[in-house]
């Protein structure tokens, strides 16, 4: 019924979709596991800069003077090992840093659900894991043939062995139901947002 003074009443109010407030545990497992792949690149970077060197030296130089065309008074295997491997530490430095951003990043968009950033996770975890196997493979396959190995420390063996295992419980836990459901209920209310009908 029309208002005799002209007033227009008010529209009714819409109703506000619901909007997920609480992450399942498989995907607060999985940011954890980011959170703890991030550390053990810390730990990596600095057992970098912390092994012993020297026998690295070593099996550099040895590689070295076997090559055919090597010449000592063209080039000397030592001087160039001692030049050649603190840019190796500097390089492995900013690679590190690197990695310990994408860790970040991607433990804080997938907390927020993130489909996308679940994609990204996803990818980089497979470039991960086939990288780890292609040097497990080279290791191996040096060793049976005879070949020359670059010397790991202990703390290198471990983080070896715990960084796929921990890459691919985070993929798991990512692609789990419980996480799926999540990533979809937070991108359909993001969806609502963008299309003018959540009012947040």
């Amino acid at each position: 019924m029309s208002d005799p003074y002209g007033y227009q009443p008010y529209p009714a109010a819409v109703a506000t979709p619901t909007v997920p407030t609480e992450r399942p545990k498989t995907l607060t497992y999985a940011v954890i596991g980011m959170w703890i792949g991030g550390l053990l690149n810390i730990v990596a970077t600095i057992l970098l800069f912390t092994m012993d060197t020297t026998e690295m030296k070593t099996l550099m130089v040895r590689e070295m003077e076997k090559q055919p065309t090597y010449d000592p008074s063209v080039l000397d295997a030592r001087e160039m090992a001692d030049i050649f491997i603190p840019i190796l530490q500097i390089g492995g430095a900013v690679l590190g840093l690197v990695a310990l951003g994408l860790w970040i990043w991607m433990a804080v968009m997938n907390g927020k659900g993130r489909n996308w950033a679940r994609i990204v996770a996803t990818i980089l975890g497979a470039l991960s894991l086939a990288g780890s196997l292609s040097s497990v493979g080279n290791i191996a396959g040096n060793a049976a043939l005879g070949g020359a190995t670059m010397p790991m420390s202990a703390g290198n063996v471990v983080l070896s062995v715990l960084d796929p295992l921990l890459v691919i419980a985070i993929l798991v836990l990512l692609w789990l139901r419980p996480s799926s459901a999540y990533f979809s209920a937070v991108g359909a209310a993001r969806q609502r947002e963008r299309s003018g009908y959540y009012a947040g």
